[in-house]
């Protein structure tokens, strides 16, 4: 049974490093032509693996392109240690995007909002929820798990919208600029909607 979990293990890695494989080779032949014109063949060349291999794993170059932002920007987030900063993690977003700005218009460019939601929800809503859970810890609240989710889930929804618009833009604003108008606006609102939720939830 112990050879059977690693072996498991061993493959799952196995698998990990070839989307990468793909990742990279994705963001390589974006420098040079745009997302509609990269065909698989073109991925299959610079990673010398087979078309079997790249359809076991991806539907098509549009979902590649959604895995490498989303694995990206996940791997980048769990790097960091603490949340009570949350506009720092945020910011790392913004900062990913000017540093592989041919990803973000690639992605502005092909993908429909819910493709959106699918790549940017996810690593939003677990900055929001570790900086929350922060939040009532620090000042012992009382938010039910419908509210605590509720208000992740509102901000986020609002987060998404920011990026979309950031990147129709054309990065206007630098990502410390973005961090800034964050910390300044949005930190002590979401700290008043968790204590609104803790009264409420004592009355």
């Amino acid at each position: 049974m112990g050879y059977s979990v690693a072996n498991k293990m061993k493959n799952k890695e196995i698998s990990l490093n070839t989307k990468r494989e793909f990742a990279q080779a994705l963001k390589k032949l974006l420098q040079k032509e745009s997302l509609n014109k990269i065909t698989v063949c073109e991925l299959l060349t610079l990673t010398n693996k087979s078309r079997p291999t790249f359809y076991y794993h991806f539907r098509d170059v549009p979902d590649l392109i959604k895995w490498t932002v989303q694995d990206e920007i996940i791997n980048l987030l769990e790097q960091s240690k603490g949340y009570e900063k949350w506009y720092e993690h945020l910011y790392q977003i913004f900062q990913y995007f000017v540093v592989n700005s041919t990803l973000g218009r690639a992605i502005y460019e092909n993908l429909d909002i819910k493709q959106f939601n699918a790549i940017f929800r996810e690593p939003q809503n677990r900055i929001l929820l570790g900086y929350i859970d922060e939040v009532i810890s620090k000042e012992k609240l009382h938010v039910s798990q419908k509210d605590r989710d509720f208000i992740a889930h509102f901000f986020t929804g609002g987060f998404t919208e920011i990026i979309i618009d950031w990147l129709n833009n054309g990065q206007k604003e630098t990502p410390e600029e973005m961090r800034d108008m964050f910390r300044r606006t949005q930190k002590d609102v979401i700290v008043h909607c968790l204590k609104m939720a803790g009264q409420s939830h004592k009355s």
